[in-house]
């Protein structure tokens, strides 16, 4: 395991802490994405005009610059044609890529079975402090550093998730890098370790990929990604591990169902007149 403190040459090295931000993405690119959208929701057909330059400054509050980028951005798509005085047209609706479904139903082996299912694109092990809520979490002191682990992987040959792990030091020195080609993390502790996980704390929310998010998932600035972390726990009370990933949106999509085992009663009642 490498020692960096702090780390700052590696292009990975930055990215468990910079992405915590939420970027704001420049306006003619809000503007660009919402008009794609909604040639995507049929909200503009094939052959559609759009509408004209001054209503789109009126609805964004953008300046002309600023919707000629918009616009200059998805005639680059293929999915505008400027037409010299008519304006611009709808020419291509743009069919969403099927994302992949990662099902889960409450038990523990369902990660299990997701992480074999994707392979290791890059990967490294460096010791550093964590961030600060990572820290807490796992009970060190505010100079204690941990292992952490760094990899982009890919499900399908196709680039997939970003995760970082934060492992005790204990842990880390007894992984290569070279293994996290091979084996799925969680595999090389449940059975090289012998780590035996009990259950996990699992956080899922919407967020935005800043630059370093950007370049290792091979998306735009800006664009939504799924950011998940998990607290994996196995006999102690403070989890033994901390794992922060960020996932592309259009390959990755989180599914749960929900059963019903009761009939719980609902807290208001109908209008006679609705019965």
């Amino acid at each position: 395991m490498k020692n960096r403190r702090p780390v700052r040459s590696a292009p990975l090295a930055k990215i468990g802490r910079a992405s915590l931000d939420r970027p704001l993405p420049p306006l003619y690119y809000r503007v660009s994405r919402t008009l794609e959208q909604r040639i995507r929701d049929q909200h503009s057909r094939v052959g559609d005009r759009l509408p004209s330059e001054d209503d789109l400054c009126r609805e964004f509050g953008a300046s002309r610059i600023t919707i000629r980028q918009a616009v200059g951005r998805l005639v680059e798509q293929g999915l505008i044609v400027r037409r010299r005085g008519s304006g611009s047209f709808v020419s291509a609706v743009k069919e969403p890529r099927a994302a992949t479904p990662s099902k889960f139903t409450g038990a523990l082996e369902d990660l299990f079975a997701e992480v074999k299912a994707v392979r290791t694109k890059s990967a490294e092990i460096v010791e550093e402090v964590p961030p600060a809520e990572v820290r807490v979490l796992l009970g060190l002191g505010v100079q204690e550093t941990v292992a952490v682990v760094r990899r982009v992987r890919t499900f399908r040959d196709r680039i997939f998730s970003l995760s970082t792990n934060y492992l005790p030091r204990s842990l880390g020195a007894q992984l290569s890098e070279s293994e996290l080609y091979q084996y799925p993390l969680l595999q090389l502790l449940e059975e090289k370790l012998h780590v035996t996980f009990r259950y996990a704390d699992q956080t899922v929310e919407a967020r935005l990929a800043d630059e370093d998010v950007a370049r290792a998932l091979d998306v735009n600035f800006g664009d939504p990604v799924l950011f998940v972390e998990r607290l994996m726990f196995a006999e102690a009370a403070r989890p033994v591990e901390v794992v922060r990933s960020y996932y592309r949106a259009d390959v990755y999509r989180y599914q749960i169902r929900l059963v019903r085992n009761r009939k719980a009663p609902f807290h208001w009642r109908l209008h006679d007149d609705v019965r």
